[in-house]
């Protein structure tokens, strides 16, 4: 069964990804060693090559389902893909994959926000500075109407699209089967996410629950601070120390024992 994913779950993921900052490996030169092939299923032999569709790829597996999108890591199959899903249009939705390229071969990025001339993107393998070569995860934005913008393929979410798309109809029996409802908890945001001094609501949110559980006894904010990370630990403890000792951030497995609630 399909997991309920929204579309503002990868959104938001995504989102805190590339205010991260995220770079692949550097060695004299960019070489596309990056996290998102090794911690996605599947994908790691693929490190080393072109990532832009294994990080959209590792959106969905830390939302926790990496089947509401083709399962490649090339962007043409990607393309015949969605359309043999009968989930491709010619319109942007919020949450819809843009594939770009005179057929959609070249590259692809996480639709967050639209209007009738231009597209706001989340793109892995990508830069801001104009040059061929991708380096990370960024915020990008596009015109609609650019040549290289060829169509959107809509992942297989549990609720309905916001589209451009005057003809989409959602697919009944896929927001029945998930429930309709959007994943109950936030998804992991990684380790990186971690750094005193980030702000988020998704920090607000989970200092609330850590100061509800009784990990802490702090005024809870949307800053991480050290009394985060040590609550944290504190919360490591309590779930039986997993994987050792604290290593000065929250692991995916306690993070998912807190249940943060997911806001969206």
């Amino acid at each position: 069964m399909v997991a309920a994913i929204a579309p503002d779950t990868l959104i938001d993921l995504g989102t805190q990804e590339a205010l991260i900052g995220y770079k692949e490996d550097n060695d004299g030169t960019w070489n596309n060693l990056n996290k998102y092939a090794k911690e996605t299923p599947g994908m790691a032999s693929y490190d080393g090559l072109s990532y832009c569709v294994i990080g959209q790829l590792w959106l969905a597996y830390r939302a926790g389902d990496i089947s509401i999108m083709p399962q490649t890591p090339d962007c043409a199959e990607v393309v015949t893909e969605y359309q043999s899903w009968g989930r491709w249009s010619w319109f942007p939705a919020r949450g819809a994959h843009v594939l770009i390229g005179s057929e959609g071969q070249d590259h692809i990025g996480l639709v967050w926000q639209f209007d009738a001339t231009r597209i706001w993107t989340i793109e892995f393998n990508t830069n801001v500075t104009g040059s061929p070569e991708g380096d990370g995860a960024y915020l990008r934005e596009r015109n609609r109407s650019d040549a290289n913008v060829y169509g959107y393929g809509y992942p297989r979410y549990c609720s309905p699209m916001v589209t451009a798309d005057p003809d989409w109809v959602d697919d009944p029996a896929l927001i029945k089967t998930s429930s309709g409802a959007a994943a109950a908890y936030a998804p992991y945001p990684g380790r990186d996410f971690f750094r005193v001094g980030r702000t988020s609501p998704l920090v607000l949110a989970a200092a609330k629950r850590l100061v509800a559980v009784g990990a802490g006894s702090y005024t809870p904010s949307a800053d991480i601070g050290q009394a985060d990370l040590t609550a944290w630990g504190a919360w490591h403890t309590t779930q039986g120390s997993p994987g050792g000792a604290y290593p000065g951030y929250p692991g995916e497995q306690i993070w998912r024992a807190l249940q943060i609630v997911h806001s969206h």
